[in-house]
């Protein structure tokens, strides 16, 4: 902390100087203000006063900038690859031809899309920052008032203020009238301020307030009051300004160059912000600084894939190269220019399409239930990032707290007062003695003291009907310190509007920070409840405020049957006790005093205010003490609990100060009561932060981390503050979730991993800044999304490792394709649809699987822990290629089956003499055709035609031909008597054709091959093969998915139990049957189901029922090698005791 002596040695600050030093500096009077001619000089010299905010970065430039990565151009590269092949190949002028290439694009632009679309939050908070400056001021300029733009102000303006103003700039008070102003946006405390202009002296080594009395910052509403002031500070020189600074810098060059303090300089007003030498513009914005996590893990993943799939591309297409691998259905393709097309291919079997989509869905329905539990995800990948947070750095008011000032106790007549109920509701609760839990609603004391209580307020109470929600609700209006003592009123029967009807008030002194105090007089005009008061046609004067100036004017006081007593100096030491005792528990505590005069008042309508107070405060008596506190939700303690039973530690930064801070933690059980004592570390004042003589900058980063490492309770924070402490628990590691309501909150909750902010209660500032919105302002509600993030991220989990071994399977196969030199199994739009259409519901509903039992009670993952552990890349490789082969093997019985042979060399052989096809509703093929040809041919050597090839020694009259071939055939033990006929026609058609063609034949030859009719056994033998491929393939996928939903349980285990995987199960099969049975969809992809009968079918599920077991026997050997971890280790409280010893996987 800073010395004394640094302290007494320190320039005086802009609040610390005479007003007439202050006037002198800025050159301006403060009768006539400033001329306008030199007011237009400055504002030239100082630009207007508004906030800064960056450019907005458009939705097309966010489109485009998701296609600035290794996937998408591998992606867009198969297009063109694909696209200018189609075009140089005989069908360039159909549609159907570019089929593979405009599938590609819809998935490259859909996800282009979905990503743009969730990072277009533009800069909200800045908008919503700006929103709440006031459009207009009155100045005083050249000794007249007038009304100017409040962008036109300049440092040395007269402002003046009025109930319902916005402050325009940040000001020094040359006069305040009973001036209140709600700084809640940049302290997040809700009681109005007092406002003045004396000048507190220094006090070497005391802790300075947040905000100066004499001075109104920029954007503050005025609640009572007038004041006139001097413009210190515009723009983004203004406390406000600072915390928009703060948004704009989130880089982390920015933060490396950022001030190391807050944001007043020495003069206590914010220094201009530094300009920073502007670098070399991109042409594409980087927006990956404010990436979750999960998208930079993913990202990491995208681009490992990436690569891989450019390594397998290039491999497979050497090796195709090298081995002169053809295209069996079309063997006339140049090599190089088929495997080109199985490059495009491997590059759709790669590249896990889905994959973004999956995630985008998981999260969105998160989102979506996430709604149900009071959160609002203003960002898809928040919900996730809540789900890795290790720390929540939440602030009190409002958050871990009601943010209603209660009263729950009182003091009156020596005796101790408990008082009921939370909020505003004044149905709920009542007041009791402490000791022996009596009902005093009637005691004498407490009827004065709320009735004195009430009757010097200002604050009413009504019950209230929501227009949006319908709801009714009991909502003060007025002063908020006031709210408190008129609900408790309520409890007891004591209602303003009732004993207005028989005191009448006649007088009034405001509280002001010099008084302490606020005072109204009453006169009785008919009989009145209210036993203290004086007698009709008489006058009491009722005072509320600090306990120590009102004791100090007490005489007597009211004992507990409403008699009064002499108080002597033991009494007060006895009463100053209790304020002690109370206060020690952070109550806010308020005295209540009386006085009767007799029917004329001691002053008249001249007497000034000041008079006026010294006659009524001599000789006060005193009804009581009211203690008030913004109590702790309900829930707050158990949610509290339980974020530490899961390894989330819990951090309170708030602006109150540091004894009720410690009050509140005490009471949810961020520190623990027991053991914490005061200068352990656990609770520090943000002024450790700052321990220098400037009180402005801040420690080293080390230092800091070595602080906010054991800190749980910081106090009277700064935003700077709230902004260094999530930063330095960001450079240790810790995932941080922020909280917050305030605009003082804005700026930690946009650097924070993910920030919280309020719905009910919280600005359109945070709001802006924020990831998610607590729409019922609860903390319990943060805890219900930690584990509903880590849900998600388990289901993240189990569908990448699925649809990962799905893509390393597609390689795989397609490479023992290529390597084998047997037919490729599928085309690029096959795999499309397979991931797409028939594998993507699947995957999907494995994001929506139940949380385990022990989801809470588990440790938080590391920050840097990436999505895909190796134990699951094990599973990842030894599911791909179980798969694989089940697969694998399917086509291959299928291709022999079908074509008789496995290699495309033996399938396509020209000198294939026979090939089998198997008729409709068969289980083996029955139909031999047989491939020889007959040819028609001249024995003449002279060929009048010319045509080359006709001749033939062997040729004569069909008949003898004929005849010449059975002998042969005969001989050979060939010869086939039901054939014979048929071969004489095939013998007379050649024959016959030969002259229709212009050819003279004079008979015709046999050859043993060569029949285009066998050309079925090509193109219907792969066609069928592929077909039952994908048809097993989609089976097994369909049975891998119940086995993916668990990494060590097996598929008998609750094999139903996710509704959603028996939805998407059905809707893969439906989108199977689909593709296979409706015509034009059928073709185009490929499939000729028609053709397989059932013998396919059959081969099918026995493929897709292997690779079922295949997978669920490795999974029972690697079950030992899944990485256990232990449990958080939490020790709490016997009723919430947790055991250290339980093991969980790590998922």
């Amino acid at each position: 902390m800073a010395s004394t002596e640094d302290d007494a040695m320190a320039p005086l600050k802009i609040f610390e100087r005479p007003i007439e030093d202050v006037l002198a500096e800025f050159g301006s009077s403060a009768e006539n203000g400033l001329s306008q001619a030199e007011a237009e000089k400055r504002l030239a010299e100082d630009g207007p006063n508004e906030l800064e905010s960056p450019p907005r970065i458009s939705l097309l430039t966010l489109f485009l900038v998701q296609l600035n990565s290794v996937i998408m151009y591998l992606m867009m590269g198969a297009v063109l690859a694909s696209a200018a092949i189609r075009a140089t190949g005989d069908d360039k002028d159909k549609f159907l031809s570019y089929i593979d290439s405009i599938a590609i694009t819809i998935i490259v632009l859909i996800n282009a899309t979905i990503a743009a679309v969730t990072e277009n939050n533009a800069n909200d908070a800045l908008d919503a920052l700006s929103s709440l400056q006031s459009p207009t001021t009155n100045a005083i300029r050249d000794g007249q008032e007038v009304q100017v733009d409040s962008k036109d102000l300049v440092r040395g303006d007269i402002v003046k203020l009025g109930t319902g103003d916005v402050v325009p700039a940040d000001m020094r008070m040359l006069k305040a009238n009973d001036l209140r102003v709600n700084e809640m946006l940049l302290t997040g405390e809700p009681e109005d301020v007092a406002k003045g202009t004396k000048v507190k002296p220094r006090v070497p080594g005391a802790a300075e307030k947040l905000t100066a009395d004499n001075m109104a910052f920029s954007s503050c509403d005025v609640k009572a009051g007038a004041a006139v002031g001097i413009v210190v500070a515009t723009g983004m020189r203004t406390r406000v300004g600072s915390i928009a600074a703060l948004l704009n810098g989130t880089s982390e060059e920015d933060e490396e160059q950022a001030p190391q303090g807050d944001a007043t300089n020495e003069d206590g007003v914010a220094p201009e912000p530094k300009k920073k030498e502007k670098k070399r513009e991109r042409c594409l914005p980087d927006t990956k600084a404010s990436n979750s996590p999960l998208q930079h893990n993913l990202e990491a993943l995208a681009l490992k894939i990436g690569y891989m799939a450019i390594a397998v591309c290039i491999g497979v297409f050497a090796v195709g190269i090298a081995l002169e691998t053809k295209d069996p259905e079309d063997p006339d393709t140049p090599s190089w220019l088929f495997m080109i097309l199985v490059a495009v291919t491997l590059t759709v079997a790669a590249i896990p399409e889905g994959l973004p989509l999956c995630v985008t869905i998981a999260l969105s329905s998160g989102c979506s239930e996430m709604v149900k539990e009071n959160v609002l995800m203003r960002k898809l990948a928040a919900v996730e990032t809540l789900g890795s947070a290790s720390i929540i750095c939440t602030d009190k008011t409002g958050t871990l707290t009601e943010g209603k000032m209660t009263l729950v106790a009182m003091y009156a007549g020596d005796v101790d007062y408990t008082v009921s109920g939370k909020g505003f509701d004044p149905t709920v609760g009542t007041i009791v003695t402490a000791s022996s839990n009596e009902t005093a609603t009637s005691h004498g004391c407490i009827q004065a003291t709320l009735g004195s209580a009430v009757l010097c307020s200002n604050t009413t109470l009504k019950l209230e009907t929501d227009a949006d929600s319908g709801v009714a609700k009991w909502m003060p209006r007025g002063n908020s310190s006031e709210a408190p003592l008129i609900v408790a009123g309520h409890k007891v029967g004591i209602k303003l509007e009732d004993l207005e009807k028989s005191l009448e008030r006649v007088a009034e002194i405001p509280f002001s920070s010099s008084r302490k105090m606020m005072i109204t007089v009453t006169k009785t005009v008919t009989a009145s409840p209210l036993g203290h008061v004086a007698a009709v046609g008489e006058h009491t004067a009722h005072v509320k405020g600090a306990p120590n100036y009102i004791l100090d004017k007490c005489t007597s006081y009211m004992a507990a049957d409403g008699s009064v007593k002499p108080l002597d100096a033991a009494g007060k030491q006895a009463i100053n006790d209790k304020v002690d005792d109370l206060s020690n528990r952070a109550l806010r505590v308020l005295a209540i005093a009386t006085k009767s005069f007799g029917a004329t008042l001691p002053w008249d309508g001249d007497t000034e205010t000041d008079e006026k107070f010294a006659k009524i405060v001599d000789g006060l008596t005193l009804c009581g003490l009211c203690a008030s506190i913004d109590p702790e939700r309900d829930g707050v303690k158990d949610a509290v609990i339980d974020s530490k039973t899961a390894g989330v530690r819990v951090v309170m930064i708030t602006g109150d100060y540091l004894k009720t801070a410690i009050a509140i933690a005490k009471n949810i059980g961020i520190v623990n009561p027991k053991t914490f004592k005061e200068g352990n570390g656990e609770a520090t004042d943000c002024g450790a932060l700052r321990p220098y003589k400037d009180g402005v900058t801040y420690m080293p980063n080390a230092d800091i981390d070595s602080l906010t490492r054991s800190t749980s309770v910081f106090a009277r924070a700064k935003p700077e503050d709230k902004l260094e402490i999530v930063k330095s628990l960001q450079r240790q590691g810790w995932v941080c979730a922020m909280t917050g309501d305030g605009v003082n909150d804005a700026p930690a909750l946009q650097k924070a991993d993910i920030g919280v902010s309020m719905g009910l209660e919280g600005t359109e500032v945070a709001k802006g800044a924020s990831d998610m919105i607590l729409t019922d302002d609860n903390f319990c509600s943060i805890v219900k999304a930690i584990e509903k993030g880590r849900i998600i991220y388990a289901g993240i989990q189990k569908f990448v490792s699925f649809i990962m071994s799905v893509h390393l399977a597609e390689v795989l196969q397609i490479f023992l394709c290529i390597v084998a030199k047997i037919p490729v199994m599928r085309q690029p739009l096959q795999i499309l649809y397979l991931i797409l259409v028939t594998d993507l519901p699947p995957s999907i509903a494995l994001g929506f699987e139940p949380g385990e039992a022990l989801t809470m009670k588990r440790a938080p993952r590391p920050k840097t822990q990436p999505v895909v552990m190796n134990w699951m890349w094990r599973g990842i490789v030894a599911n791909g290629i179980i798969l694989t082969v089940c697969i694998f093997c399917t086509y291959l019985i299928a291709l022999h089956a079908y074509a008789g042979a496995f290699l495309s060399d033996k399938i396509t052989d020209s000198e294939r003499t026979s090939c089998s096809i198997w008729p409709k509703g068969e289980m083996k093929p029955t139909l031999d055709l047989n491939c020889g040809r007959w040819i028609a041919c001249s024995s003449e050597s002279d060929i009048k035609t010319g045509v080359v090839g006709l001749f033939n020694t062997k040729c004569t009259s069909e008949s003898t031909l004929t005849v010449a071939y059975i002998k042969s055939n005969q001989e050979a033990g060939m010869y086939d008597p039901t054939r014979e006929q048929n071969d004489s026609h095939n013998a007379i058609d050649a024959y016959n054709v030969a002259p229709k063609n212009g050819v003279d034949a004079t008979g015709a030859f046999y050859t043993q091959h060569g029949d285009p009719e066998c050309d079925i056994c090509i193109t219907e033998a792969i066609r069928r093969a592929r077909t039952c491929a994908f048809i097993a393939l989609v089976w097994a996928e369909n049975f891998r998915a119940y086995c993916s939903r668990s990494f060590e349980n097996g598929v008998w285990v609750d094999t139903f139990a996710n509704p959603s995987m028996n939805k998407a199960i059905a809707l893969a099969q439906a989108a199977l049957y689909i593709s296979l049975w409706t015509p034009g969809i059928n073709h185009v992809l490929g499939l000729y189901v028609d053709e397989i009968h059932g013998f396919g079918w059959f081969l099918a599920i026995m493929g897709a029922l292997a690779c079922l077991v295949g997978c669920e026997v490795y999974k029972f050997a690697s079950s030992k090698f899944i990485v256990q971890v232990p449990l958080a280790n939490f020790q709490g409280d016997e009723d919430k005791s947790v055991s250290a010893g339980d093991v969980s996987v790590e998922v």
